[in-house]
């Protein structure tokens, strides 16, 4: 697994049950065994059999309506995580506007103050060389009216020019005060939109609980009757001596990881360097995310031959062999993942990172379009000239798309084709991950929203890891994710495309690989996999994002 490489943050977080859904039903289908004749089971055995299978029955019909409702919360919570990281880089966005505001009002009143400082020496200086001659003087000669008229005008001059320029400092510190008013309504605007998505995130966890609590119990039910059930079917077949072992899972659901390649450290330098050569910004990768890229690239390019003499496959090639290609696409994934990762907030951390301080601190990029302080000023009433006015002093701030675009650009990454199998590649590397409500950044497995020491991904999580790769910004929200790239119907899905259930995508998602087969995290108690789609309870629209 690959570990994050954001610092460590204090986490403020509440723990609740990790036994529920992200996605659709994944209710167990239970079955009985063939009729059972007279002869064999007794009426009350049959009697009790049938109340059971009715009851399990509804129990597994409540059961698949909470989950699909448990799903829908699940990231309906992640949503109030991705709307709380917004409003707060708004809300930083704003303050250091308001700053920058203030230090210009400053800058002004100071330039007020030295032009009136200097027009009063003007002042004062005309006044006494008005003074300095008498009329008698000024008619002894040519030459000294001359100097007189000289010396008038030019004091004219001067005073005109501190005049206007006075009038230019003192628009200025109007414009300065217009500027630190707009800044200060934007920041309370800022402050006010991230109390609402604190409210928001506040109110899901408590929604959450009480659905968790509910589904607790019925789980419950569902196991006694499971239980009873199966010890009536299992003396029903003993009476007629036939094995009641239970069914073996699907074989088309595969759990195993993709084949880890061990890499030598000397690859592993050459990678770094090479990453440093193409992207000299991004932050430096761990061992593992290394490791990972490697594997990926070695995966989908088939760059250099395998030995499989070892217990773990090693990377085989000779002093001086050309390794260009494998260490270009290994360090374009690698500077991906870290570009994106470094312009995304930590998910699961509700705390503000930026605490009014610092201004070196680099504002997460918004999740949502130009969800930024202008555009909440301008959605609450400001006018345009209000809007406009407010752009000259607040930082530029990215989006998940505008970061996607950049970090594509920079790295020319290879044709969608090539692109595809990368997405895919990395997330079939995490197969056998655990699944960790909250849990999977543009780096890696996380510990997700309810902490603890287990690091995997939920649906949305894995699907923001897979695309970080090839430099696709993605929200940690299966809904706002559902409204990324070009909507096609599921049943014109392609291989790398994203599948989603639920109303706008809201309950869960998947990569697509073709062939009715899906890779997913699935729900809590599982793992990343790969399993058949379940198109019941689907999405209007598949997404396309390569």
């Amino acid at each position: 697994m690959v570990t994050p490489s954001k610092s460590t943050r204090t986490r403020a977080r509440q723990v609740w049950s990790s036994t529920l859904a992200c996605s659709t039903s994944f209710a167990l289908a239970f079955s009985l065994s063939s009729p059972v004749g007279p002869a064999v089971a007794a009426p009350a055995a049959q009697s009790t059999a049938s109340a059971l299978v009715a009851k399990l029955s509804a129990s597994q019909a409540e059961i698949a309506e909470l989950d699909l409702k448990i799903g829908q919360l699940r990231e309906a919570a992640n949503r109030a995580f991705v709307d709380l990281h917004d409003a707060q880089s708004r809300s930083e966005q704003a303050r250091r506007g308001a700053e920058e505001a203030k230090r210009r009002l400053e800058e002004s009143q100071a330039a007020v103050e030295k032009a009136r400082a200097e027009l009063s020496a003007v002042t004062r200086s005309q006044y006494r060389n008005s003074a300095g001659g008498s009329p008698i003087q000024a008619l002894g000669g040519e030459q000294s009216q001359k100097d007189v008229l000289d010396r008038s005008r030019f004091l004219r001059q001067r005073s005109e020019e501190k005049q206007q320029k006075l009038a230019e400092v003192e628009q200025a510190r109007l414009e300065a005060a217009n500027d630190e008013s707009l800044q200060r309504q934007a920041s309370e605007v800022a402050q006010q939109a991230a109390d609402e998505a604190a409210a928001a995130e506040s109110a899901t966890r408590d929604e959450l609980a009480s659905l968790s609590s509910q589904l607790d119990d019925v789980i419950e039910q569902r196991e006694a009757a499971s239980a009873e059930l199966n010890s009536i079917e299992s003396d029903v077949a003993q009476e007629r001596g036939i094995s009641n072992s239970p069914a073996p899972q699907s074989a088309e659901v595969q759990e195993t990881p993709a084949e880890t390649y061990e890499v030598s450290p000397e690859l592993l330098d050459s990678v770094e360097e090479r990453m440093n050569e193409i992207a000299p910004g991004a932050e430096v990768p761990n061992e593992q995310a290394l490791v990972q890229a490697v594997n990926t690239a070695q995966r989908t390019g088939g760059y250099v031959e395998v030995s499989n003499q070892a217990d773990t496959p090693r990377l085989e090639y000779s002093e001086g062999s050309d390794v260009t290609d494998l260490l270009t696409q290994a360090a374009t994934i690698v500077a991906s993942e870290a570009l994106v990762g470094s312009s995304q907030p930590d998910h699961s951390e509700t705390a503000n990172p930026y605490g009014g301080s610092s201004t070196s601190d680099v504002i997460a990029a918004f999740a949502q379009g130009l969800n930024s302080v202008l555009a909440a000023d301008s959605s609450a009433g400001q006018p345009d000239s209000a809007t406009s006015d407010l752009s000259q002093v607040v930082p530029a701030v990215g989006t998940f798309e505008s970061i996607t675009n950049e970090v594509r650009s920079a790295l020319a990454p290879s044709a969608n084709s090539s692109s595809v199998e990368t997405v895919i590649a990395r997330a079939e590397a995490m197969i056998g991950t655990p699944y960790v409500w909250g849990g999977g950044d543009a780096n890696g497995p996380t510990v997700g929203v309810n902490g603890g020491s287990m690091s995997g991904f939920d649906c949305s999580g894995l699907v923001l890891y897979a695309f970080a790769g090839v430099g696709i910004s993605l929200p940690h929200y299966t809904g706002y994710q559902y409204q990324r790239g070009t909507p096609v119907a599921p049943s014109e899905a392609q291989r790398g495309d994203l599948l989603f259930w639920g109303p706008g995508g809201s309950q869960h998602v998947a990569i697509y690989l073709g062939d009715g087969m899906m890779i997913e995290a699935p729900q809590a108690g599982q793992n990343v996999q790969i399993a058949p789609v379940r198109w019941s309870g689907m999405s209007a629209n598949a997404v396309r994002l390569l």
